[in-house]
């Protein structure tokens, strides 16, 4: 299986150990490709729309967006680890989502992404995670990601060696409970809210391509995008 993991910090703390215990409750033989941030993508979402008007790879970042968004591609299960500030995703998973919005249903989905699992870690001292999964997981559903499932612990302290060994231990269940789900034989399919949210948008094209042409301007890239996948015409992505 080949696996992406999404650092939302560079900080190797409890964020980090929690991801090291869902990697080894998957167990080995796994390929697994890591990026932190920001390192890895150091750079902030200018809004200068070149993705939605064309594609990702005249983003002006596209140096850092492009292999992270191949390397999402290319992987069977992603993972996307965020301790929760002030209630939500680090600035810098922000920063990343928001570089990939272009992948969002409403605009120029991949198919790869309907067939996909993925895990939301997440933890706090005591409350926001939630919010903090939600954060990331409205891009996901939003990519079309077949399952997600979300990893969260309150650890009612800041650094590893403090948590308690009950709490570790609760981790380390969650972990094994969730590692046995994606390792189930056979491939993702999305549920009804996923395969809702691509019927909606899809409407949705073809609705404002009626607007544009009656305006007499060119079709988006977006509704060109849709056409060429045959998603128009009744096509699953998720369906080979």
């Amino acid at each position: 299986m080949n696996i992406t993991v999404i650092n939302g910090t560079e900080q190797r703390g409890c964020t980090f150990a929690m991801k090291e215990e869902l990697l080894s409750a998957l167990g080995g033989g796994h390929t697994v490709t890591e990026y932190f941030l920001p390192r890895d993508c150091p750079v902030f979402c200018t809004g200068c729309k070149a993705c939605f008007f064309k594609d990702i790879s005249v983003c002006p970042h596209a140096q850092y967006t492009v292999p992270i968004w191949q390397s999402i591609l290319d992987s069977d299960l992603l993972v996307f680890t965020s301790p929760t500030y002030v209630f939500h995703a680090t600035a810098q998973t922000k920063a990343l989502l928001d570089h990939l919005g272009t992948k969002w249903m409403a605009h120029s989905p991949e198919a790869p992404m309907f067939r996909k699992r993925a895990v939301i870690i997440t933890n706090a001292i005591g409350q926001g995670m939630d919010k903090t999964a939600r954060d990331i997981k409205d891009s996901l559903d939003f990519w079309g990601v077949a399952q997600t499932l979300v990893i969260k612990q309150a650890l009612m302290q800041p650094q590893w060696d403090l948590i308690s060994d009950k709490r570790k231990a609760a981790i380390q269940a969650k972990c094994a409970r969730v590692a046995a789900r994606v390792t189930r034989t056979g491939q993702a399919r999305p549920g009804i809210k996923i395969r809702g949210l691509f019927f909606i948008m899809g409407t949705a094209q073809k609705m404002i391509d009626k607007t544009e042409r009656k305006a007499g301007r060119e079709r988006t890239a977006d509704f060109l995008h849709w056409q060429k996948n045959g998603w128009l015409n009744g096509k699953k992505p998720w369906k080979n």
